[in-house]
């Protein structure tokens, strides 16, 4: 009888032992998965959070980040939100919020907010984005000959808006350097971004939906150009850093072309300007505009008055 009492109670010590080291192995076990969920998790924030950056860098026209935070985080993810807005001659207006998402498995970004949609009737034809409805300003690529509803001048209907402000894209007829750009146009209009390149794809049948890039110009509290050669730099390091893990051969000679040259010899395809719109409706006639597309459109008001 005591034999068999002294073998129970060692096997009662060996299962009690045994679950011991079990729950110290999972325990440790369970921190080690979780410290690694979270540096992956981390580094996928990271990336994310950096290639947001990187894109609103080189493809967003006019276009700046407010704010970018988190939300709905948890241990093993959530979204980044970025808060976008345009500057219009001065007058802030509201863009299109972003929601991106990262998890251990990798990241993405809200490229369904960067795409704008497509109104098309009998009498209207129009990109707008997503979120705000206003009307999108599109650029029209001097190499490509048909646009489905053709290559429109908007500027012509800028004549009756007066008391308002607004942004116009500019196409050129064909790349001119920068160092010719700077003197096509008035000190009444802000040059405020250039566009350096876009892919080639049929626009016979729609908008193909290929995003512009380009970079935007740095300008002082008294409206005045900061330093285009280190604007042109920030571009082409982020342009590099974008197109790094793809394997297109137009991007990488657009890249390979261009990034060593001084900003004066950059080939440009069109501006995005702002400013009054009578002060832009004056282009309408310019030789160099091969098309205008015009974006947001704001009411002056007496209490902010427009830098040009």
């Amino acid at each position: 009888m005591d034999l068999n009492r002294s073998i129970k109670k060692a096997k009662r010590k060996q299962i009690a032992m045994v679950s011991c080291v079990s729950i110290v192995i999972f325990l440790l076990m369970s921190g080690i998965l979780f410290f690694i969920i979270d540096k992956v998790a981390t580094k996928n924030y990271r990336e994310l959070d950096q290639s947001l950056f990187t894109y609103q860098t080189i493809a967003s026209p006019n276009t700046q980040i407010d704010s970018q935070g988190l939300s709905n985080n948890t241990f093993f993810g959530g979204e980044v939100v970025t808060n976008q807005s345009k500057n219009i001659d001065g007058y802030i207006v509201p863009w299109s919020s972003l929601r991106s998402k990262y998890n251990f498995f990798g990241s993405q970004m809200d490229y369904n907010e960067y795409i704008p949609s497509w109104y098309h009737s009998s009498k209207n034809s129009y990109e707008y984005n997503r979120q705000t409805k206003q009307k999108v300003a599109t650029f029209y690529n001097p190499t490509i000959e048909t646009y489905y509803d053709g290559v429109k001048n908007e500027l012509e209907d800028l004549k009756s808006t007066d008391d308002f402000l607004a942004e116009v894209a500019i196409s050129f007829d064909q790349p001119y350097r920068y160092s010719e750009v700077k003197e096509m146009f008035p000190e009444n209009v802000n040059v405020v971004w250039l566009y350096l390149f876009s892919e080639e794809r049929d626009e016979s049948k729609g908008p193909a939906g290929m995003p512009t890039y380009g970079f935007q110009l740095s300008f002082d509290e008294n409206n005045q150009m900061i330093d285009a050669e280190s604007d042109k730099a920030h571009f082409f390091s982020s342009f590099e850093e974008y197109i790094s893990s793809m394997d297109n051969k137009e991007m990488t000679s657009f890249l390979q072309e261009n990034e060593n040259k001084q900003v004066d010899d950059i080939e440009v395809l069109g501006v995005m300007l702002t400013g009054q719109a009578k002060n832009l409706a004056e282009l309408k006639d310019k030789s160099f505009v091969r098309g205008s597309s015009i974006g947001i459109t704001v009411p002056i008001v007496p209490y902010i008055t427009p830098e040009k």
